[in-house]
């Protein structure tokens, strides 16, 4: 080989390498996390009827002819993702919430109906599945919450209005932020990451392309500031799911209830306990707050209940108790075990502080033993508990459970006469 030939050999070598390395550093981590999670986000689409029912005139035909009467259809968008090769798609509940139809959009625009598993409107979670059989689905791995770093590189992926791998990037700015706000009571990934609407259900994703979150809200009062549910979460309930499309509602050997201070600050209070289980709680009596749970304080039923549904049944969980004012508060610690709700236990807990029993048919609730008791009479219909109707002891249980502790309203009739009764559950 001549000198000259050399010579154009080097150069093209050199030429070609500072091509290959423009490549490379083009070829970013978050180009190849964005790679391995985009095929797995899917945009979604549902569709709601809803039914007029505001009318000033009592003429049907009146009615329709000035569109009083009828039903017309709503939409929403939303975004999931893919988390198995049979369909399983994860997203928000408020994105499908009382949809009569949903739709999925692969990223290819194939459009495929999908029925809800379950949904959590607490946590803000769904999880829905393609109705049909789909081949090569790309589902994402699913990562770990619980060692998400402060300032992590996170990507935030939606596929909003059919707008396919929408991709926002910034870093973690809170790994455990408390929210109190319009959206309820939750615990989120804060991130500088900015979550559109449309991008609500879609993937925050860890620079190994693994889910570590779901999006789920903006914070309204922030620019460019966005929240994730942690993975781990969705992780614990997806099992529930699964199994009987809802969570088990927890317990815990306490019950509690709202109360005010003297300075207008609520807190939680401990109404009952159960010390026939395993823990015995020494030192906790009724009247006592409820202040921390997993270092996380907390002042009313739906905090409590929120922290609850992010641990498994079966798990242990750190509760700090408070016993005094303010000013002079003792606190005690203790290790309380989550549990599932006892088979009927709103039921059981009303019969064994009145010594009232229900039945049921198909369409009411009757009082079946009243045991003496002056203001509820056997064969009494409950028609409905704090003005939500029930038609079944399974309702009825379910809204006894929701609010123990509490003070309710008993809708009841009686001779063709309808009348309500404040009382303690």
């Amino acid at each position: 080989m001549t000198k000259i030939h050399t010579l154009v050999f080097t150069i093209l070598m050199l030429f070609l390498t500072t091509l290959n390395s423009n490549a490379s550093n083009r070829n970013t981590p978050i180009t190849k996390a964005v790679a391995l999670t985009k095929n797995s986000v899917v945009n979604i689409r549902t569709e709601k009827i809803v039914n007029q029912s505001y009318s000033p005139y009592n003429d049907p035909m009146v009615n329709n002819l000035f569109g009083f009467a009828g039903s017309y259809k709503t939409q929403s968008l939303g975004s999931g993702v893919i988390i198995s090769e049979d369909g399983i798609i994860i997203t928000n509940s408020h994105v499908i919430e009382a949809a009569s139809k949903i739709f999925v959009i692969l990223g290819n625009n194939q459009q495929l109906e999908a029925s809800v598993i379950g949904s959590d409107s607490i946590l803000d979670i769904a999880v829905i599945k393609i109705n049909k059989e789909v081949h090569g689905l790309k589902p994402a791995k699913l990562g770990n919450s619980a060692d998400i770093m402060l300032g992590e590189t996170v990507i935030a992926i939606g596929n909003p209005y059919g707008l396919n791998s929408s991709v926002t990037t910034g870093v973690v700015s809170n790994v455990r932020r408390v929210l109190m706000d319009d959206i309820g009571y939750a615990i989120f990934i804060q991130v500088d990451a900015s979550i559109n609407p449309g991008n609500s259900g879609g993937p925050l994703i860890n620079l190994d392309g693994e889910v570590i979150g779901i999006n789920t809200a903006i914070y309204r009062a922030g620019q460019g500031i966005g929240f994730s549910l942690p993975i781990d979460v969705v992780k614990t309930i997806l099992p529930e799911f699964e199994r009987q499309s809802k969570m088990s509602k927890r317990y815990t050997d306490f019950t509690v209830k709202e109360k005010v201070s003297a300075k207008d600050i609520p807190y939680l209070e401990i109404s009952g306990i159960d010390r026939s289980l395993d823990s015995n709680y020494e030192g906790v009596n009724i009247g006592d707050q409820i202040v921390m749970m997993d270092n996380i304080p907390i002042n009313s039923k739906n905090a409590y209940e929120y922290i609850l549904k992010t641990f498994k049944i079966g798990d242990s969980i750190e509760v700090f108790f408070g016993k005094g004012t303010d000013e002079d508060m003792v606190f005690t610690k203790a290790d309380v075990t989550i549990r599932a709700f006892p088979d009927n236990y709103g039921l059981t807990n009303f019969k064994n502080k009145y010594g009232i029993t229900f039945e049921s048919d198909d369409k009411r609730v009757t009082v079946l033993n009243n045991m003496d008791n002056k203001y509820i009479m056997t064969n009494d219909i409950i028609v409905g508990v704090n003005d939500q109707d029930i038609q079944s002891l399974e309702e009825l249980n379910e809204l006894l459970n929701a609010n123990i502790g509490e003070i309710i309203i008993l809708h009841i009739a009686r001779d063709n006469k309808l009348f309500s009764l404040r009382i303690q559950t």
